[in-house]
C-alpha cells in the first residue's frame, strides 16, 4: 500500500483550517537576531540561536552519555489570553534522545483551573497533542491512546512544519499545517500562558543510545513563534 506524504493526509482530512485568517499577531519572533531576545525569552541549558533557527538541544555535561536539558520560555515577559499559538517547527527524528515540547501553560498550575498544553516530540515519528488539566479533582494528564496526526516515516517531519495551540472559552485544539488534527473540551483557565519550549531526558540525563559526548541528537529547531488574538 501506498504511503501518501503527511501534508496531502492531512489536507484530505479538511478537519478546520486554523483560526489565523485574517488575523495579525499580537506578539511574533523570526530568530533573525543573534541572540535570544532576553526582554522576550528566559533561556537555560543548550538553547541557542543558530543561522536564523531557534534550537532547543542538549548538551554534554563531558561524562560518557550523560547530557543536559535546555529550555525557552515567555514566563512574566509575555503572556496572552485566549487566542492562537503557532511555531514553525522541524520535528526531532532520533529515538532514545529524551523527548522535546513546543507548549502553553499558565503561570500558576496550582490555582484551579489552571492548564498546560502542547506536542510532544519524542523522534522517531512519535508526535503526541498533550493537555494537563489541575481542577477541584486534581491533576490530570490527557493524550491520545493512539496517534491523532498521520505518520509517514519521517519524510515531511524533516520539514518545517506549523504547529498549533489554542484555547478558547470552550476548548482546547491542536492544529498541524492549519488543519485541526485534535480536540478537547475541559475546564478552561482565565489566566493567561505563556509559551515554552522544553528539551527533556530521563532520570539522571543519560542518554544510552549517544555515548559520545561529541556526538550528541540532533536537536528541535524553530524558525518563528507568532501569537493571535481570537476576537
Amino acid at each position: 500500500m501506498k504511503v501518501l506524504p503527511l501534508l496531502a493526509i492531512l489536507a484530505a482530512l479538511s478537519l478546520g483550517a486554523a483560526p489565523n485568517n485574517g488575523l495579525k499577531p499580537v506578539w511574533e519572533d523570526d530568530f533573525n537576531a543573534k541572540e535570544l531576545d532576553p526582554k522576550k525569552w528566559n533561556s537555560g541549558g543548550g538553547a541557542r540561536i543558530v543561522d536564523g533557527k531557534l534550537q532547543i538541544e542538549v548538551t554534554s555535561t563531558g561524562k560518557p552519555g550523560f547530557w543536559t536539558s535546555s529550555w525557552v520560555n515567555s514566563s512574566k515577559k509575555f503572556t496572552h489570553a485566549q487566542g492562537y499559538f503557532e511555531a514553525s517547527i522541524r520535528a526531532v527524528q532520533t529515538k532514545g534522545r529524551g523527548w522535546v515540547t513546543y507548549g502553553i501553560r499558565n503561570e500558576d498550575l496550582s490555582k484551579v483551573p489552571s492548564a498546560g498544553m502542547r506536542f510532544t516530540f519524542t523522534g522517531g515519528d512519535k508526535i503526541s497533542p498533550d493537555l494537563d488539566i489541575f481542577d477541584e479533582a486534581g491533576s490530570h494528564h490527557l493524550t491520545p491512546k493512539e496517534s491523532v496526526i498521520p505518520m509517514d516515516g519521517g519524510k515531511s517531519y524533516k520539514k518545517f512544519l506549523t504547529y498549533g495551540l489554542q484555547w478558547t472559552d470552550k476548548n482546547y485544539i491542536w492544529y498541524v499545517e492549519g488543519r485541526q488534527v485534535h480536540k478537547l473540551a475541559r475546564p478552561i483557565p482565565s489566566a493567561p500562558m505563556y509559551l515554552e519550549f522544553v528539551q527533556s531526558l530521563p532520570e539522571g540525563g543519560l542518554l544510552k543510545d549517544f555515548m559520545n559526548p561529541k556526538a550528541g541528537p540532533e536537536p528541535l529547531q524553530i524558525d518563528w513563534v507568532k501569537v493571535f488574538k481570537i476576537p
